[in-house]
């Protein structure tokens, strides 16, 4: 893995690029004082103890005083597993009274409107809520990829989708991405069809649980999900029709 990969995956894992800097720098060091940690990072000495001082709040690093002062030393790679483990336990145990504060009736339809590029990547990342179930997707993944890339839906989309098997129906456009794609399909857990040469258009729509999100083209960058049985099933139903009429 890069230096740039390894700092892409530390900063998901939530650190700033400043405690990203001061834990790499503590870890090939073994063991660094505050001075030693500012000349391996070029970060001034009042930021590193800042820093540093965090890292130490979230057992990411470790700190004794010697004779020249505080040293830090970094836990074992093994252990930011670990933290992840305590925080989703600890998690869980609030989410019955985050439900309760949020108070929506399960029935209740619930309309959301995105724009731009993280909305259209806040929709798709729902669809991947969850494990075993399927999703339905129509449209013009052309029109799509030129929004979230095909870097995102061959790198993190597709893998995620796997890992929790959710299989994937998509009607689509024959574009070189879909026909190159669909030679995967059985692997990648797919079923592709594609749609009529003499019809056009660059929206997308995506089934998921009990919600229907719709997808405007690159002028309009607009998003919209509906949270409703009865909306989802009437599209499932029409997504069913079009499915079987398609060879």
């Amino acid at each position: 893995m890069s230096s740039t990969e390894l700092k892409k995956s530390l900063r998901a894992y939530g650190l700033t690029d400043k405690e990203i800097a001061v834990y790499l720098a503590v870890l090939s060091l073994d063991s660094a004082t505050v001075r030693e940690i500012s000349l391996a990072t070029k970060i001034k000495r009042t930021s590193v103890y800042l820093v540093a001082d965090k890292l130490v709040a979230k057992g990411i690093l470790g700190s004794y005083k010697a004779k020249y002062g505080t040293h830090y030393v970094a836990s074992q790679p093994q252990s930011l597993l670990t933290r992840l483990d305590d925080i989703k336990a600890e998690v869980s145990t609030i989410i019955p009274q985050l439900e309760a504060i949020k108070k929506r009736d399960l029935h209740e339809p619930r309309v959301n409107f995105y724009r731009g590029k993280q909305g259209y990547l806040t929709v798709l990342n729902a669809s991947l809520e969850g494990y075993s179930h399927e999703v339905l997707y129509i449209g013009s993944a052309e029109a799509l990829n030129g929004i979230v890339s095909e870097q995102y839906v061959i790198e993190k989309y597709i893998p995620i989708r796997l890992k929790r098997k959710i299989t994937f129906k998509q009607i689509v456009f024959a574009d070189p991405f879909s026909q190159n794609l669909k030679k995967n399909d059985f692997a990648e857990l797919r079923q592709t069809k594609f749609l009529p040469r003499n019809y056009a258009f660059e929206s997308n729509m995506l089934i998921f649980h009990d919600s229907v999100a719709y997808f405007s083209s690159k002028r309009e960058l607009a998003c919209v999900l509906i949270g409703s049985q009865d909306i989802a099933k009437m599209e499932m139903e029409k997504y069913k029709l079009l499915w079987e009429k398609l060879s």
